[in-house]
């Protein structure tokens, strides 16, 4: 703070006030926010590490390579996504989970999704868990990130080194990797892994809006302390803490273990691709994965219901028929 260091305590520092712009130098170490910054904001930036961040911050500079470089953020590997009818928000995050898997270190162009119009929240839910998965630094969704307005433009004009396909019940095994808690009786809501956004905490109060949670069951839900004052002001943290929600400031779930996750619960349920995969070895509870809708269902009901999302059915369906 001496250095002239600005406090915000955020894993999601795009949601500030001071989030970069297209073309800027940037250092972040964060894997979800160095995601998100190349693919959605167009700035720049690698993958750091603890302490050479700090060393950056004192000298100004910073390794001239990768995707600082525009040679560096080029797609070498297309994939193509079949279409689904009826998406909702848990698609996003299963989308970034599983595209992670199949591209490693290389960075993807995906195609497919060109009408599906995500919101900065689905991105930011599908950076994190892409991030997850994959050590690539950055990814490119035809005619919606900025540097993907033409499929020659992500790929530098250049061919594609690898060409493959996500069909439906591809997505369908990952939802399976990332809800896969045995019992359906749900102990804790983990909400904000990355830190909620001000329109994912309206989103919320909405669903939570004259309701109150199974008394055994705890919600908590982590965002940065801007985002809590203007959800603050605009009266959402009065309504989650009406229906029973815990809002934590300056820490995330990576971060986290007992008590606020409570030492009797054995299962939890989130809708956040990046906490369904790290849940399991950081807090040794089995998990369940689902969207926001779910999630509040779950909190007032202490079951999760099992049920798929309408854009998976079909495949269950067909799987299970053969």
């Amino acid at each position: 703070m001496a250095m002239g260091a600005q406090l915000s305590y955020t894993c999601a520092p795009y949601l500030l006030a001071s989030a970069p712009k297209a073309h800027e130098q940037i250092v972040w170490a964060e894997s979800n926010a160095v995601v998100y910054a190349n693919s959605v904001l167009a700035a720049r930036t690698l993958k750091y590490p603890d302490y050479l961040d700090i060393c950056i911050a004192l000298t100004g500079r910073a390794p001239f390579i990768g995707a600082h470089r525009d040679q560096g953020r080029f797609a070498t590997l297309r994939i193509d996504v079949k279409p689904l009818d009826s998406l909702d928000d848990a698609f996003w995050p299963l989308l970034g989970y599983h595209v992670g898997l199949l591209c490693g270190s290389e960075i993807p162009l995906l195609c497919g999704l060109e009408n599906t119009a995500p919101s900065r929240d689905d991105l930011k839910a599908f950076c994190a868990a892409f991030a997850t998965t994959s050590a690539a630094p950055m990814f490119h969704i035809s005619q919606i990130t900025p540097e993907a307005m033409r499929e020659s433009q992500a790929l530098g004009g250049l061919p594609p080194s690898r060409h493959l396909t996500i069909e439906p019940a591809d997505l369908l095994a990952s939802w399976y990797e990332l809800d896969h808690a045995e019992a359906s009786q749900v102990d804790l809501i983990s909400l904000g892994n990355p830190h909620f956004s001000l329109s994912e905490c309206a989103a919320l109060a909405a669903l939570c809006s004259g309701r109150r949670k199974h008394p055994d069951v705890t919600m908590a839900v982590t965002l940065g302390r801007a985002v809590y004052d203007d959800a603050s002001a605009a009266g959402y943290i009065t309504t989650l803490e009406r229906f029973g929600a815990q809002l934590i400031n300056d820490t995330c779930w990576c971060m986290l273990g007992e008590p606020v996750v409570p030492p009797t619960a054995r299962t939890l349920m989130t809708n956040s691709g990046k906490y369904a995969h790290y849940a399991p070895g950081l807090v040794g509870r089995q998990v369940h994965f689902g969207n926001l809708a779910e999630c509040v269902e779950t909190a007032c009901s202490g079951e999760a219901s099992g049920r798929l999302p309408t854009w998976l059915t079909a495949v269950a369906t067909r799987q299970g028929a053969h």
